[in-house]
């Protein structure tokens, strides 16, 4: 699976599934119009007859527009105004429950969650299990290089889980209360196998089938409404008792038969959207479960998982709306006339071959909860081989990385996991929480500026002007574990910020682009980690909220941005200006855009956020050319360090490209 193919296809079948909206909407507005000819039909006839027994009584009439309107209609099944009306109605009712579920669903993942009666797992929560949730959590994002997702418990105890969200950075993950629960090496197999939806472009595709359904839903509601509000009131609002008011009898039933009427078109576009929502799942969910294993090499820790939910005898308890997202989730959550899953027999036999295996609801889970290892973890990387902070890196192993992007095969977990325990847990707590992440990440800058006693000071001074007291503590007591941090720990320990980035206000998000603009002028210098530690927190404080979805845009739509991120790439890399102006001109001409006309473009803390916000928009195809130049950019003196590693895969972040860490040649070796 090609990452970038699979999420631009993802694009294009999102333009598809709206497509075969407006293929249902045309069909479901024909059976409307036809539905609404035959009442006008009926009530001509019915006024037609009226007049002739007033006639026969020698009563005169006086018709209204409205009346000779419905008797000249008698006979003919086509009006065009009519046409257009029905159509109206259709656009408001169908496109507007799309519409709506659609921007509901903006904001991504966590709103889908909170909709399942999901609670965020807080970073520093005391339970045991749910600790244990967000480690695997952060071991695979980390290691398959995207930003840490937030981690939400669904109150179940089914076996369950799911990832939603629009885009790879902006994804969240839930888990059902029994599935937090489960043994390591199982819950690990359920995780990876959401990690694989986020990779093969699944989440976006869900989000708007999900918005389909609903707007589907919508005439059939309409149908329902007229049935149980508008005739039940007339009949029995007072009105339809009445001797003289047998009209208005005749009426509220014609209505609850238009209403019926109404209602079947509705259940038969609501039939066809969850069709498509069976058939979209069921072959993703076998390639998820395969793509679990190559990611945790290990097919007994998913296989154990399914084994575990089909011999399970809880019942699935999910918020009235669950059926709507039913496909998203890891196994079906609840009963439907179509199986958005496949059996889970099958699935197990595809795993592991066989049905048959240890009776999971029994199995001790001490024997396979150890945080430290499970059974597809390769031996530890040696913690010493982390402090090779200048060793080389083979240009190949990072176009490799780049080309082999979102391929779970490719991902290292025993690697990910040295580097994660060579952090020290007063770091990692820090980093989890937002008062405590904007506190580490001054002191990561603070250390970045060195010996220089007036550049401290005027970082300390930032610091008291922009953050609370007890962060400017905070900040003082981390420094000195930073500088002892192993190098190819640093941006792991940025990653792990991510969840408490979304977590800040929009003041606390300010004060913090502020503070960062601030600590790295301090010095006049602007080195490589500081414009690392820029674009990254740039590009978490994008990602929050209602962040752009649009993926479409090309290089050539925003050169400025494109120019700006090779410029900071090549004076990051090196101190020769020459040889930095060379290398983005080589990228530009690449890349089919004229390079700066100064030879490097000007770019300042403050002025990367709308560059990094634009680099978002684009298409995957696109994002992959500007990743490969970036890395000509960095090779261009023929050497590469791993502090050079660090700012492509900062860069590969920004565009939301899972690339793992590239690991020294010594290591690799």
């Amino acid at each position: 699976m090609n990452f970038f193919e699979a999420q631009d296809k993802a694009h294009k079948r999102t333009g598809m599934l709206v497509g075969a909206l407006g293929i249902g909407l045309i069909g479901m507005t024909v059976g409307l119009y036809f539905i609404t000819m035959l009442a006008v039909q009926i009530a001509g006839m019915y006024e037609q007859a009226q007049d002739r027994d007033a006639a026969q009584r020698g009563e005169s009439t006086r018709p209204s527009e409205i009346k000779q309107w419905l008797e000249g209609e008698v006979g003919s099944w086509w009006d065009f105004d009519l046409a257009l009306v029905t159509f109206g109605i259709m656009i408001v009712l169908v496109g507007g429950g799309f519409l709506f579920r659609y921007l509901q669903l903006r904001s991504g993942g966590e709103v889908v969650a909170e909709m399942l009666g999901g609670v965020r797992i807080e970073p520093d929560t005391s339970n045991p299990d749910e600790r244990r949730a967000l480690n695997v959590v952060e071991e695979m994002a980390i290691a398959s290089g995207i930003p840490v997702p937030p981690v939400f418990a669904i109150p179940s105890d089914s076996i369950n889980a799911f990832a939603a969200g629009h885009t790879v950075d902006q994804a969240a993950i839930g888990l059902t209360k029994g599935c937090i629960e489960m043994p390591r090496d199982e819950l690990q197999g359920v995780v990876a196998h959401e990690f694989s939806h986020i990779f093969n472009g699944d989440m976006r595709l869900n989000l708007r089938l999900v918005a389909v359904i609903n707007g589907v839903m919508v005439l059939g509601i309409a149908g329902l409404f007229l049935i149980r509000v508008v005739a039940y009131s007339m009949l029995f609002g007072g009105g339809g008792r009445s001797g003289k008011d047998k009209n208005g009898m005749a009426i509220a039933l014609a209505i609850i038969v238009f209403g019926a009427l109404v209602a079947a078109v509705g259940f038969l576009g609501t039939l066809m959207a969850r069709l498509i929502q069976a058939a979209i799942s069921r072959q993703r969910e076998y390639l998820a479960d395969a793509s679990a294993v190559q990611f945790t090499r290990n097919a007994d820790g998913i296989a154990g998982a399914l084994r575990r939910i089909s011999g399970s005898t809880k019942k699935a308890k999910f918020a009235a709306e669950a059926s709507q997202f039913n496909h998203m989730f890891f196994s079906q959550a609840m009963n439907a006339a179509f199986a958005t899953h496949p059996p889970l027999t099958d699935r197990i036999k595809r795993i592991a071959g066989s049905t048959t295996g240890p009776d999971m609801n029994t199995a001790p889970r001490e024997a396979v909860a150890a945080p430290g290892a499970t059974a597809s973890m390769q031996p530890e990387v040696s913690r010493a081989g982390l402090g090779i902070a200048a060793g080389a890196v083979a240009i190949a192993g990072m176009r490799n990385s780049i080309a082999h992007a979102g391929e779970i095969g490719a991902i290292s977990m025993d690697w990910t996991r040295s580097i994660l325990e060579s952090i020290p847990d007063e770091l990692r707590i820090a980093a989890r929480t937002p008062r405590s992440a904007r506190a580490l990440i001054a002191a990561m800058l603070m250390d970045e500026g060195g010996t220089d006693d007036e550049a401290l000071a005027s970082q300390r001074a930032a610091m008291q002007r922009l953050l609370p007291t007890a962060e400017v503590q905070n900040a003082e007591i981390l420094r000195p574990l930073l500088q002892k941090l192993q190098p190819a720990a640093r941006v792991p320990l940025l990653d792990l910020t991510s969840p408490a980035m979304q977590a800040l206000s929009p003041t606390q998000a300010a004060e913090l682009q502020q503070l960062v603009e601030a600590l790295v002028a301090a010095d006049k210098h602007v080195s490589r980690f500081e414009w690392i530690v820029a674009i990254l927190v740039d590009a978490m404080l994008d990602r929050s909220g209602k962040a752009s979805h649009r993926t479409a845009g090309t290089i050539k739509s925003i050169v400025p941005a494109v120019r700006s991120i090779l410029s900071v790439t090549a004076t990051a890399g090196t101190d020769n200006r020459d040889e930095a102006i060379a290398a983005v001109a080589t990228a530009c001409q690449g890349l089919g855009i004229q390079p700066p006309e100064r030879g490097l473009e000007s770019v300042s803390i403050k002025s990367i956020n709308a560059a990094v916000h634009d680099l978002r928009t684009l298409a995957f195809a696109e994002r992959k050319r500007l990743l490969e130049a970036v890395v000509d950019v960095v090779a261009h003196d023929e050497k590469t360090t791993v502090d050079e590693a660090e700012m492509v895969r900062v860069v590969s972040e920004v565009l939301a490209v899972p690339m793992p860490p590239v690991q020294p040649d010594v290591l690799a070796a």
